[in-house]
């Protein structure tokens, strides 16, 4: 981490055994400080309201309630804590849930310190570190054919149906902008924001921001894709076009604009075009959920196919969270 900043870890885990090696792990960081720790769901949740932290490290099996709402009443009331998971629990219902609620990590609890120690780090930079044991059963989700069959428009009610304003709020939740930041971008107050907000949190029936981008991108509401005309082509290739873009300091998105117009690049070219060029997992994942029409589930298959491994493209689509 090396940061010069302490970070204030709040542990929750019923095993005692666990408990003690994870409090050890955590205390023996010189940046993290471990102000608290707890063996059950109703002694966290009361820590949680009277207490401040950054990470929140969280089992889910707890004896009388489940890490679940731990991380949902995170995620209310400490909105800029990092949460991960840590867990015996393997299987995709609990790793999908855990994310859904607000984790941005999730990890088994027999990694190594080493492990251990570095996802934290991860954690605090603002990735989403995932267990590679754990990975497929999140591939696994996105790839049920109920899954699929439910992101049609015919799956839900008329109701549910986001407004177009209701849409744009979302998109601009999904890329973490606060209701402030919201209102100043679209020109409408602060209150007007938190209308669209309940309204969202209504139709999709979740209770935080990361439930509600998770839904919204299941059902398609944050599909957000101008449709361009095709210009003429031109004697450049489509590595010369990129390359000369990136040099001259476009993002992945901006690229892939430009490039597509140009080439009529498909989805599996435009990630393979700006892999050549060196842009992240985590930068091509979002200039192709942007410039294309596509699901997160056909983007991580796209992403596999060209050669990205479980954990990067997972990792790449849950920093959009």
């Amino acid at each position: 981490m090396a940061t010069g900043k302490k970070y204030r870890v709040f542990l929750v885990e019923d095993d005692h055994g666990t408990l003690a090696r994870m409090a050890d792990i955590v205390s023996s960081q010189s940046e993290l400080i471990l102000v608290g720790q707890a063996e059950t769901y109703s002694s966290a949740s009361e820590w949680l309201e009277n207490n401040e932290l950054d990470v929140l490290l969280t089992d889910l099996g707890l004896p009388d309630g489940n890490g679940k709402q731990l991380i949902e009443q995170t995620r209310e009331n400490h909105k800029q804590a990092e949460i991960m998971v840590i867990s015996r629990f393997g299987d995709e219902n609990s790793v999908v849930e855990a994310i859904k609620a607000g984790a941005s990590g999730y990890l088994l609890k027999d990694e190594s310190e080493e492990h251990i120690i570095d996802a934290i780090s991860q954690l605090l930079l603002g990735g989403s570190p995932i267990s590679p044991a754990i990975a497929s059963y999140i591939l696994d989700y996105f790839k049920r054919d109920e899954i699929s069959s439910s992101n049609t428009p015919e799956s839900y009610n008329q109701e549910t149906i986001l407004t177009p304003k209701e849409k744009l709020v979302l998109q601009y939740i999904s890329r973490g902008y606060s209701n402030k930041e919201i209102a100043a971008s679209l020109e409408i107050s602060p209150h007007t924001v938190a209308s669209h907000i309940k309204h969202i949190y209504q139709k999709l029936q979740v209770n935080s921001r990361n439930e509600a981008v998770f839904e919204g991108w299941r059902m398609g509401e944050l599909s957000m894709h101008e449709q361009h005309t095709q210009p003429q082509t031109t004697q450049k290739t489509p590595q010369q076009v990129v390359s000369a873009l990136k040099e001259g300091g476009k993002s992945a998105k901006e690229i892939l604009e430009v490039s597509t117009l140009i080439f009529s690049l498909d989805l599996q070219q435009g990630i393979k075009i700006l892999q050549q060029v060196e842009f992240s997992a985590a930068e091509i994942f979002v200039a192709i959920k942007t410039c294309f029409q596509s699901d997160d589930k056909d983007i991580i298959e796209q992403m596999l196919a060209a050669g990205f491994n479980h954990e990067e493209a997972l990792e790449a689509m849950l920093d959009q969270v």
